[in-house]
């Protein structure tokens, strides 16, 4: 007896013992793991040329889905667009505050973020740019309405339902849109603004990323990749997935082979600086570079 007693706790098989009982379930569960509980990710939002409802609408679908999606844990919206309707751009701005609820939202500035594209930077946790990028023009393009005619064959019940106001009342819609990006400005930046005053910034000029910098309008100078790592420090992420939403959001391929077949598009620095030349009566947040010969 004292023999088999003796067996029964020899090293051997108490090392089997543990191996069995607590090794190979642990690594079972180290394999099993990352299968069951999706790794933390952070999604890739391109806002690229011009904002309109369009993109406006791809936008919003990608910020929804990264919402819906418990393993995104922070947003990184790359942009090159020099802005686009006040109405989509001032949403978007309102949009991007509500995502922070849920969590950080970083903006990261290739060549352009001007205009409406920059109001919408301004809801974000944190913007960064390049020495050499364009940012600002923080201000406002309308259109006039003709001037007030009469046509005997109309029939209103306003003298300005065929015009929506006098030339007096757009100028005036015109200031309050102005002070409306303003104020987002300065609600987003804060503190980090400095002694920069908003006349200053009203006069709609473009400024690169140092002078950007110098004024608050942006955190540093740091690359795309830089500021997602920035936005995973700021969701308390160690270990993460970088995703483009885009492909997420639309992906009509079950297997999945188009979402990770995805690309991100090039820029087209001719497409984004050209001026617009059909744009549609109606107020705008975006930057256009007029010939002056």
């Amino acid at each position: 007896m004292a023999q088999n007693g003796a067996a029964d706790r020899s090293p051997l098989r108490t090392i089997l013992s543990i191996l069995f009982i607590l090794i190979i379930p642990l690594l079972i569960g180290i394999y099993i793991a990352p299968r069951i509980v999706p790794a933390p990710k952070i999604g890739i939002i391109r806002l690229y040329y011009d904002i309109n409802p369009a993109t406006a609408y791809e936008f919003r679908e990608q910020l929804d889905y990264a919402r819906n999606d418990p393993a995104i844990d922070a947003v990184v919206i790359v942009i090159n667009s020099p802005g686009g309707t006040a109405s989509d751009s001032e949403n978007l701005y309102m949009e991007v505050l509500d995502a922070r609820d849920d969590f950080p939202v970083v903006a990261s500035v290739d060549f352009l973020a001007a205009s409406g594209a920059y109001y919408i930077a301004a809801a974000t946790d944190a913007i960064y740019a390049k020495p050499g990028s364009a940012i600002g023009s923080i201000g406002v393009i309308s259109s006039l309405p003709d001037a007030v005619f009469i046509e005997e064959d109309i029939l209103t019940t306003g003298p300005y339902k065929s015009f929506g106001g006098t030339r007096d009342g757009f100028a005036r819609r015109t200031e309050t849109l102005k002070f409306a990006f303003l104020s987002a400005v300065a609600a987003g930046r804060g503190e980090k603004l400095g002694e920069t005053e908003l006349s200053l910034l009203s006069r709609a000029e473009i400024f690169d990323g140092v002078r950007a910098e110098e004024l608050g309008l942006i955190d540093g100078m740091r690359s795309t990749s830089e500021a997602i790592a920035e936005a995973g420090r700021l969701a308390g992420l160690r270990d993460y997935e970088v995703v483009e939403l885009y492909p997420l959001a639309f992906a009509d391929d079950e297997t999945g082979t188009a979402v990770f077949n995805y690309q991100a598009p090039p820029v087209d620095t001719e497409r984004l600086w050209a001026v617009p030349s059909d744009l549609a009566p109606g107020f705008y947040y975006r930057y256009m570079e007029f010939p002056t010969n």
